[in-house]
């Protein structure tokens, strides 16, 4: 399977953010394990998606990404041992900094990553807005019951890494760190790897969790959580409203209105993010005005926002014999 990051999202380099967004989130519905609960490749699928577009997504990481396929270095490949990369989330965790900076949490082997979790979840629109608590059912890795996370049995000193855990790539400039791919990390192998977990000390399970988002969640945004004493990394998919569209702080919206309303004026009662409220449309109100109403946008770091109002005008058509004698008037009193 490659790990050419755009292969994985199925998108050429030239593609622009929106086109990477939308192919992201298209597989990502499609390989979501909650979606696929009887093929167990889809977990792995689905988290070489996520951090595919980590990295893709980021216009600084994914510059970096393309600097080094370009100057001749495949950062996929193995070192002069032939030895080669594990986990792609390894790949790019020695690429972009296994330590604090690490856009992905500590650096660390299979050992050290259990307790650190990604998931995707999605949210009301109205929720990413004003911000509110969610409920939702995650599938987690747990340690597992049966070997206590131990794996299995019978440790012995991994012969790759000598035990180290990790492993040189690389040359000169780009010469790099990452997980003994032999032992995932850990020094050492077992004799006997436990039936339960296959040797990984860990097991998926549905766990219920209740979820706080911040006023102002935007789509994509990752809030970092603790269950069962393991950290959580919630990104964020935020659900398109039928209403409002949202830009920063402002919301955007339209409202229909007849002929007769926009020539005469009329009051409209229109949604807001904390109910109906009157809108006044002015007497000789054109097609396509912005009418805004002032502090009912989002609330983001303190300040709240705009939404402005679209005004349609909606012309009648099939007119009656009285109707269009009416019209008849209004034009030849117009000209």
């Amino acid at each position: 399977m490659t790990k050419d990051l755009y292969e994985i999202l199925g998108v050429g380099e030239g593609s622009s953010a929106d086109e990477l967004r939308k192919a992201y989130r298209d597989l990502a519905k499609k390989n979501h394990p909650d979606a696929n609960p009887d093929d167990p490749a889809a977990e792995e699928r689905f988290k070489r998606i996520s951090d595919a577009y980590d990295i893709l997504g980021n216009p600084e990481k994914r510059e970096q990404y393309d600097l080094m396929r370009k100057g001749g270095h495949d950062p996929f490949s193995g070192g002069g041992g032939g030895e080669g990369f594990g986990d792609l989330s390894d790949i790019l965790r020695s690429m972009f900094g296994g330590g604090g900076g690490n856009p992905f949490g500590a650096g660390r082997g299979r050992a050290a990553s259990r307790g650190v979790s990604q998931v995707e979840i999605e949210i009301p629109f109205v929720t990413a807005a004003r911000g509110g608590t969610v409920q939702k059912t995650l599938r987690l890795p747990v340690t597992c019951h049966k070997c206590n996370g131990a794996g299995g049995s019978g440790r012995e000193t991994c012969a790759s890494c000598g035990g180290a855990g990790r492993i040189s790539s690389g040359h000169g400039l780009f010469s790099t760190m990452h997980p003994c791919a032999n032992c995932g990390g850990r020094g050492y192998t077992l004799k006997t790897k436990c039936t339960t977990c296959g040797g990984a000390g860990e097991i998926n399970s549905n766990e219920k969790v209740s979820l706080s988002i911040p006023p102002g969640a935007g789509d994509g945004m990752t809030l970092r959580t603790s269950i069962g004493g393991n950290t959580v990394l919630v990104r964020l998919r935020v659900k398109k409203d039928r209403f409002f569209t949202r830009q920063g702080r402002d919301l955007f919206c339209s409202v229909t209105v007849s002929a007769a309303q926009a020539v005469l004026g009329t009051s409209l009662m229109v949604r807001t993010l904390d109910g109906k409220v009157k809108l006044k449309i002015k007497p000789g109100t054109q097609p396509g005005t912005i009418l805004r109403m002032r502090g009912k946008g989002v609330v983001h770091n303190g300040v709240t926002g705009d939404q402005l109002v679209t005004v349609v005008v909606k012309l009648p058509v099939d007119l009656t014999d009285d109707q269009h004698a009416l019209w008849t008037k209004v034009r030849e009193a117009g000209s």
